[in-house]
C-alpha cells in the first residue's frame, strides 16, 4: 500500500531521534502497532509503502506527512543553528503518537539513556501489550492503562524499570479513574501542561514531551541537558531554570517551537552545533 511520496527519513524519525522507542527494524523495514493495528513501513522507488492492517490515513497522520516542513524551515532560516539543524536532517518528522504511548515512554525516560529507554519500552510492550502478527513477525501494542493499573510494583521492577514502576502504576490508575488524557490536545498549552504535571512521574520536561509528541501541541519545547546547553550557547539563556528556558523558547520561536526543538535536540546530541551565537534570535513574523 502506497502511503505517499513525501520526504521521510524512516530510521532517523522512528528509531534514532528519541521521540519514540517501540519501533523495530527488520531487513530495511520498520514495524510497530499504529492506531491499534500492526504495520511495516519501507521506502521503494514509488514512495513510502506499508504492509499491515493500519489504514493509510492513520499512517500519514502518525508520520506527520501533511505538515509543511518547508514552510517551517523558511520561518527559521534566519537562525543559523536552526538552518543548520534542518539542513542536516531532511526527512525528520515529529510523530503524532497516541498520548498514552508518549506518556508511558517518557515516564520511563527519566534519568535514562536512549538505548535503555528503548529496551524498557519494548520489554513492557512484550510483557503486557497485545501481540499482533503482521507478515512473518509479531508486533506488540502498548499495554492499556487498565492492564498496567492492575500490575504489582514488583512485577514491573522485574523488567528493570526501577522506581518508575510506581509512577507507571499510579499514572495508569489516574487514567482509569477519569484523567482527561485524550482531551489535552484541545486544551490551551498552559492548561494541558499544568494538568499533566499532576500525574505521578510527570515533571515539566516529561509533560512537554507528551504534549509535543502525543497531543499535537507544536509549541511545547522540552528542555533536557542537550537543549539547555544549546539555548545557553545560541540564545544567551544563562542562569535560568529549564522551565524558564522552555518558556523563553516558546515565546521567541512561536507556534512551531517544538518542531524546531526536535531538529535542534538531535543536532545537539550528535555534536553538530558546537559553535556559539553572535546575537539573540527569535522567530520572524
Amino acid at each position: 500500500m502506497l502511503i505517499g511520496t513525501e520526504s521521510l527519513a524512516m530510521r532517523l524519525t522512528l528509531v534514532e531521534s528519541a521521540q519514540c522507542f517501540h519501533w523495530v527494524e527488520r531487513n530495511g523495514r520498520f514495524g510497530a502497532v499504529v492506531a491499534g493495528e500492526p504495520v511495516w513501513l519501507w521506502r521503494d522507488e514509488k514512495g513510502i509503502q506499508a504492509e499491515g492492517t493500519c489504514g493509510a490515513d492513520a499512517v500519514r497522520r502518525y508520520l506527520d506527512l501533511d505538515r509543511d516542513y518547508a514552510a517551517i524551515a523558511a520561518a527559521y532560516a534566519h537562525i543559523p543553528a536552526a538552518r543548520r539543524a534542518i539542513e542536516l536532517y531532511p526527512g525528520l518528522r515529529v510523530l503524532n503518537q497516541p498520548p498514552w504511548e508518549a506518556l508511558v515512554a517518557f515516564i520511563l525516560s527519566a534519568n535514562n539513556n536512549v538505548a535503555r529507554i528503548r529496551g524498557l519500552v519494548q520489554a513492557l510492550c512484550a510483557s503486557y501489550g497485545r501481540r499482533l502478527d503482521c507478515g512473518d513477525a509479531a508486533l506488540y501494542a502498548f499495554p492499556t492503562p487498565e492492564r498496567l493499573a492492575a500490575c504489582r510494583e514488583e512485577e514491573l521492577r522485574a523488567l528493570k524499570v526501577g522506581y518508575r514502576a510506581a509512577y507507571l502504576i499510579g499514572t495508569a490508575r489516574r487514567i482509569c479513574d477519569g484523567f482527561p488524557l485524550d482531551a489535552l490536545r484541545d486544551m490551551p498549552y498552559a492548561e494541558a501542561h499544568s494538568l499533566l504535571t499532576t500525574l505521578p512521574g510527570v515533571g515539566d520536561k516529561v509533560a512537554d514531551c507528551v504534549l509535543l509528541f502525543g497531543c499535537g501541541h507544536a509549541e511545547a519545547f522540552p528542555v533536557d541537558v542537550w537543549v539547555a546547553r544549546l539555548l545557553r550557547d545560541w540564545f544567551g539563556m544563562t542562569c535560568k531554570s529549564r522551565p524558564a528556558m522552555a518558556r523563553d523558547a516558546r515565546e521567541r520561536l512561536g507556534a512551531h517551537a517544538g518542531i524546531l526543538q526536535q531538529f535542534l535536540f538531535h543536532a545537539a546530541r550528535m555534536g553538530e552545533l558546537a559553535f556559539p551565537a553572535d546575537r539573540d534570535y527569535s522567530v520572524r513574523d
